[in-house]
């Protein structure tokens, strides 16, 4: 990714990571206001709780993997000098973690415009709250990579290399 300074950066991170997040919250809506004009499409209780189940096991299934890739990927990054580099990588995990979400979410919207239940809304919320509290900001960017010092401090206070401290005459 390209950036210009370490506020760019997060700038264009959290742009991302919220149109990942609306873009389920919009398709949700949609349906739900759809829904309203349509029937259900699955009727059975049975099936409707297959359906649930189906979702949790690959909701679980999905972010178990993401979690594994994520860990893994972040442990090579550590292990990077350069900062840029880390930014890059941490850049691709966020965008992988929070599209995973957003794929689960969308799923969940679908599974409750076939059944109408309300379950599905519960897990949406759920698969919601759950990409809010995973949400990068700059601290959780230190805390991951294992920064320490200078680095931490510019990443923390929006500072660049090229910025030259001020002095007071």
């Amino acid at each position: 990714m390209k950036f210009q300074s370490i506020k760019e950066y997060f700038y264009k991170l959290t742009t991302i990571g919220f149109i990942l997040l609306l873009l389920p919250m919009v398709m949700f809506i949609f349906l739900y206001y759809y829904l309203g004009n349509h029937e259900q499409v699955i009727t059975d209780q049975q099936s409707e709780i297959l359906l649930l189940s189906a979702l949790v096991i690959i909701f679980l299934i999905a972010l178990t993997i993401v979690h594994w890739l994520y860990n893994a990927r972040v442990r090579r990054l550590r292990k990077l000098i350069e900062l840029a580099m880390k930014m890059d990588g941490f850049f691709f995990l966020t965008f992988l973690k929070l599209s995973s979400y957003c794929a689960c979410g969308l799923i969940a919207s679908v599974g409750f415009y076939l059944t109408a239940n309300s379950m599905f809304t519960g897990l949406f919320i759920l698969i919601a709250s759950a990409a809010v509290i995973q949400w990068p900001s700059p601290s959780s960017f230190c805390r991951r990579m294992d920064l320490r010092g200078s680095e931490r401090d510019m990443v923390l206070n929006n500072r660049d290399l090229y910025q030259k401290n001020k002095r007071v005459r």
